[in-house]
């Protein structure tokens, strides 16, 4: 079915090219035709050039050592040896990356010579039948070819931005009267460049559909090869623990955690989404279940969650979770992890309300250009009307995002988890008491923002000032000497898709306090501007 699909996919997306491509060839002249095939050409070589050397590039990169199978578990290994031999694939080269940060991904030209390669921390975190469940989901990319396809798909949205790219500088020397426009007027050309960007746009998120679908059925391929699709559901679970909670370290591990974070495209699991799950399923030291069904409706039922998955090479992890437990049924096993909560009511109307609040200053600002201009005003006066707009469209978009006149309540982390009513422009005003246990990037001597654990979960703290250098400052000075202390963090509860608090105030037990001033230069900004506006308005 996946072959079916891919071969559709591609079909389609080269469709795309060729209909944008002779609508482009029609409206630009031969000189410029020539210019733009020999761009579409020099694109297509450079990605052939990556295709070919980008093996070695990645082997370079990860510091891989390479070994063979038999240096793995012995059921690893058999069941390696026997799935490879069941589907008549070459036994892949084995890699492993001495890391303590948990990954697998798979590459190469084709699956003849596909690499599998898994980290140290991988090989150490899960039991064998995680690991074969993880190394079966990567077996399923070899046998899919899903690594050539994406290579394959990933040309056309690069071939279609540059003729849109082309057309736009051809649609510019026509209207100054220096094209002959044979192919047709400045509009004409101007049309097709819009359409070409459109089907660009449209030809990136297929691209990543695609990504996401590959995903699901080498979980799928790991479920049926394995007979146990728990096996992969807890190994997705413990890699997320592994890449939230990597351990504190010096500047020496810099270049591996860039590394692993570098492999979130083709990797297991996207480093930013693990982190996410990994919180949400956190109950004190311990996984929770319960906690996990909470923070999994956000994923499930809330529109931002579709918005921010329509960006992302990988599914989100509650999609994987519930696809890998209904997969549970066909292999006549009981599901570990069961979502059998019913969706009370649709949440379309608040991420409506919240798209408008987020858009409000651009509003705003297009409106009072547009209003100005009808009404026949002075260019001043009219600069006057937009900054008063935008001022009081910003000011409106800050109340609302942080709900100014509302009391912060005492909350646990997984009553913050469990909200389904929220995102980066809604937010909770909270109170959590617990104990700082480490930076927001481990490892990162210069990482802001912290993480702090109560008795039930732990959440990220969200250190913001109005000047970014004041972030790296506290980072590097003063974020190292507040680990292991207890205290209250005050703010505002938000996810996107990662689960986190915006501080306002954090007070530590030793009397510490420390106070982000984001919000008030929020505040501050935008009366400032209306204030210039209405003074401008009024001076003209």
């Amino acid at each position: 079915m996946l072959y079916i699909k891919s071969i559709i996919v591609l079909a389609f997306l080269f469709g795309i090219v060729f209909a944008v491509g002779m609508g482009a060839m029609t409206a630009m002249e031969l000189e410029e035709s020539a210019l733009f095939l020999f761009s579409a050409i020099f694109a297509c070589f450079v990605v052939f050039l990556q295709y070919l050397f980008g093996p070695w590039i990645i082997g370079w990169l990860y510091r891989i050592r390479w070994t063979d199978v038999s240096e793995f578990k012995p059921e690893v290994r058999s069941f390696v040896e026997r799935t490879c031999e069941k589907y008549g694939m070459t036994m892949p080269r084995m890699g492993i990356i001495d890391d303590g940060n948990p990954t697998a991904f798979t590459y190469g030209h084709y699956p003849g010579n596909a690499r599998l390669v898994v980290s140290s921390g991988l090989l150490a975190m899960l039991d064998p039948p995680q690991q074969m469940a993880v190394i079966a989901h990567e077996l399923g990319h070899i046998k899919h070819w899903d690594f050539v396809v994406m290579t394959i798909a990933a040309i056309v949205p690069l071939i279609l931005y540059i003729i849109a790219r082309t057309l736009f500088r051809v649609a510019g020397s026509v209207s100054r009267g220096r094209g002959k426009n044979k192919g047709g007027a400045a509009g004409a050309v101007l049309t097709v460049a819009v359409v070409s960007y459109i089907a660009y746009i449209v030809s990136h998120y297929i691209v990543l559909l695609l990504s996401r679908v590959r995903e699901y059925y080498a979980d799928e391929f790991s479920a049926k090869e394995t007979r146990d699709p728990n096996a992969l559901s807890g190994a997705l679970v413990s890699i997320a623990y592994g890449l939230a909670k990597a351990p504190e370290a010096g500047k020496d591990d810099a270049g591996a955690r860039t590394r692993s974070h570098a492999a979130a495209t083709f990797g297991i699991f996207d480093p930013k989404i693990a982190k996410a799950m990994a919180f949400a399923s956190m109950s004190g030291k311990n996984f929770s279940a319960e906690n996990m069904e909470g923070a999994m409706k956000w994923d499930l039922w809330n529109p931002w969650a579709f918005w921010y998955e329509l960006h992302s090479t990988h599914p989100l992890p509650a999609k994987r979770i519930k696809a890998l437990s209904n997969l549970c049924r066909e292999c006549d096993v009981p599901p570990k992890f069961l979502f059998e909560a019913k969706q009370p009511e649709s949440y379309w109307d608040e991420f409506l309300v919240d798209v408008f609040f987020a858009l409000l200053p651009t509003l705003a600002l297009v409106g009072g250009i547009v209003g100005g201009i009808f009404s026949d005003m002075a260019p001043e006066r009219i600069a006057g009307l937009t900054a008063l707009l935008f001022g009081a469209g910003t000011l409106v978009r800050v109340i609302y995002k942080y709900k100014i006149g509302s009391g912060f309540a005492q909350k646990t982390v997984p009553q913050l988890l469990s909200e389904v009513k929220v995102s980066a422009i809604r937010s909770v005003p909270a109170q959590i008491k617990g104990t700082i246990i480490g930076r927001g990037i481990p490892g990162l001597f210069y990482s802001e923002d912290l993480v702090m654990q109560d008795d039930e979960g732990f959440i990220t703290l969200d250190y913001r000032q109005p000047l970014g250098f004041l972030d790296f400052i506290f980072g590097w000075l003063k974020a190292d000497s507040l680990i292991g202390k207890q205290g209250v963090a005050e703010g505002w509860y938000r996810r996107h898709p990662m689960p986190y608090l915006e501080l306002k105030r954090l007070t530590l037990n030793d009397g510490t306090v420390v106070n982000c001033w984001y919000f008030h230069f929020k505040v501050i900004m935008a009366l400032l501007v209306a204030a210039a506006g209405v003074v401008l308005f009024l001076m003209t």
